[in-house]
């Protein structure tokens, strides 16, 4: 777990007390507001600590900011140790769980006296296989066969990382061994340099003239807790986060041939050596051995040309059809982040009675980094206002409130910078009710510039009938994109079912895009799905989906995910400049 994270968690613990404890809302909420906003930091938080700058962080007031310095100092704060004792701590490994809030993971923990975090999600097992929930108040069948489900989630993504941690890790071992005048070149390998979703193990591989010397500087690295092993050549440390690295050096002459033998699928490096094998050669991480000689490759590019192919991109490596491809000296152009010219999936921090989270940072700070990604356009997709609890002119003047709001900042913005001529779109996240039917009416849909229709509840529905709301929730002329379009939620919801097939044909058909979401627990459309809508003619747009403004440099995954779906520039509508996306709109 990265330090933002356990930070993160740390805070959403104490929010949790609050609620079974104390209800006290206002707390609940400034406590997950700062836990989300630390989360999702670009850099550590105990780096800003260092520095002196917790106060930069959004949400993180004066009595929060001297917890944290405590946290910081000491490893662990006297007020939050008091809150933790009343409650029992299995109630904090239960919330971990997918669809289990405070009050639930308290009402189980408190009953069956689950006092051992580390223990109750075992404890809980046990207590579901013998029957015991169905003595819960409120708890029926259903209620028990979700929870059942949710665990088997958990466990089978146990031991895996999100890719943006594992990058988060490595990117900043990569920098320490950058330091060192001996490190050439460093890279990630495996399933982190061909950007899969969760990534095992992390491994790297370091290009050096003098391997004694820079082994000398990995094993010195500050992170590092434990050396397991250590060779000449490779290295196996474990850091003080928790995690295992291994570390390859490799002569530069063998470069090459080391990063493809160590990134490709196990299935990928097969189907090469069988090609290798009909020309009489074997391949290694040394090279690529013919008539008895081994051809040594600095780069892949050279590694590839050997065996008659184009360099195949690592994120495609899988045995997917890659190498069909390549065979027939297919171009494969896939899209890049360079490409891309603007987001339209971004929450602004707007306040209303929103259905969902609302975002955490100004359309000032938005338009800023927008400008520094080289944006022509943004969307602001704002989660629709509450379904429930508002009348219908209740939602027609926050949307009239809001568009004002934003318009009047942008012209307050062009005006503090000259004009830097970013095209403002103001959109909304609406959600797919169950029916199929969208949480606002046809009159407020036609306010807007666009909408991104999403589901947020009711994943479970049989596959005809998600099948059915979907294209029903996409038949709304402003219903544009599909958000996160199978829901999952990576380790924690699996994909909902549904025909994506109809879905994709329809999609084509009425000109929807589908959205490739490239927040790290989504990066949903999976790349199969990717592959499989490009082949029936679909669109596709590749959003970010961010709550806080440090999010937005999370499209480099979603760039990553079209191109493990072998998306090209041409697929990807937030390629086109302003002029022709507009009239993808229309």
């Amino acid at each position: 777990m990265t330090i933002n994270r356990e930070t993160a968690q740390l805070l959403k613990k104490v929010a949790a007390v609050f609620r079974v404890k104390e209800g006290d809302s206002f707390r609940v909420k400034a406590y997950n507001n700062a836990a989300s906003a630390i989360d999702n930091l670009s850099e550590p938080i105990d780096e800003l600590w260092r520095q002196g700058k917790l106060d930069t962080i959004p949400g993180v007031g004066k009595s929060l900011l001297g917890y944290l310095e405590e946290y910081f100092t000491k490893g662990k704060v006297r007020h939050f140790e008091s809150q933790f004792k009343k409650v029992p701590a299995g109630m904090f490994a239960l919330m971990n769980i997918r669809g289990v809030g405070p009050m639930t993971a308290y009402k189980i923990a408190h009953r069956f006296h689950l006092k051992d975090e580390s223990t109750a999600l075992a404890d809980l097992q046990v207590l579901i296989r013998k029957g015991k929930l169905t003595n819960l108040e409120s708890f029926k069948q259903k209620s028990i066969a979700r929870l059942t489900k949710a665990l088997k989630i958990k466990s089978t993504g146990k031991g895996r990382l999100l890719l943006s941690d594992a990058l988060a890790i490595a990117e900043a071992f990569i920098s320490y061994l950058r330091l060192s005048p001996f490190t050439m070149d460093a890279e990630p390998l495996g399933s982190l340099r061909r950007r899969l979703s969760t990534v095992g193990d992390i491994d790297l591989a370091v290009k050096t003239k003098k391997p004694e010397e820079t082994m000398a500087h990995v094993l010195a690295y500050p992170q590092i807790s434990a050396v397991i092993t250590s060779g000449d050549k490779t290295s196996h440390v474990k850091l003080k986060n928790g995690f295992e690295v291994d570390i390859k050096l490799s002569e530069p002459e063998d470069w090459g041939s080391l990063l493809q033998h160590f990134t490709g699928s196990k299935m990928h490096n097969i189907h090469l050596r069988t090609l290798a094998k009909e020309k009489g050669y074997s391949l290694s991480e040394y090279g690529i051995k013919a008539k008895g000689k081994v051809h040594h490759f600095q780069t892949e590019t050279d590694f590839y040309h050997f065996l008659g192919l184009p360099l195949i991109p690592t994120e495609i490596r899988e045995d997917t059809g890659e190498i069909e491809l390549a065979l027939k000296k297919q171009d494969f152009n896939l899209v890049e982040l360079k490409d891309i010219k603007g987001d339209l999936h971004l929450h602004s921090n707007f306040d209303f009675p929103s259905s969902h989270d609302l975002g955490g940072s100004s359309l000032h700070e938005i338009l800023d980094r927008a400008y520094e990604l080289g944006y022509e356009y943004i969307g602001l997709s704002d989660h629709n206002p509450k379904f429930v609890g508002l009348t219908e002119k209740a939602k027609e003047k926050i949307l009239i409130a809001r568009r004002k709001y934003l318009e009047q900042d942008f012209r307050a913005y062009e005006n503090r910078v000259k004009n830097r001529g970013i095209k403002l779109l103001i959109g909304l996240e609406v959600d797919i009710r169950p029916s199929g039917e969208l949480a606002l009416s046809e009159d407020l849909l036609n306010t807007l510039d666009y909408a991104i229709v999403s589901i947020h509840a009711s994943f479970d529905q049989t596959k005809e009938a998600n099948t059915r709301r979907i294209i029903q929730a996409l038949s709304h002329p402003k219903a544009l994109i599909l958000g996160h379009p199978t829901g999952r939620q990576i380790n924690e919801r699996e994909p909902l079912q549904a025909d994506w097939s109809e879905i994709f044909n329809f999609c084509a058909q009425n000109h929807k895009l589908l959205e490739i979401n490239a927040s790290p627990d989504r990066l949903d459309l999976p790349d199969d799905l990717i592959r499989q809508a490009i082949a029936q003619g679909v669109r596709l747009v590749i959003d970010t989906d961010s709550h806080e403004v440090s999010q937005m440099d999370f499209l480099k995954l979603g760039v990553w995910q079209a191109r493990k779906g072998y998306a090209t520039k041409n697929d990807i509508a937030n390629t086109h400049s302003l002029q022709k996306f507009l009239a993808v709109l229309k």
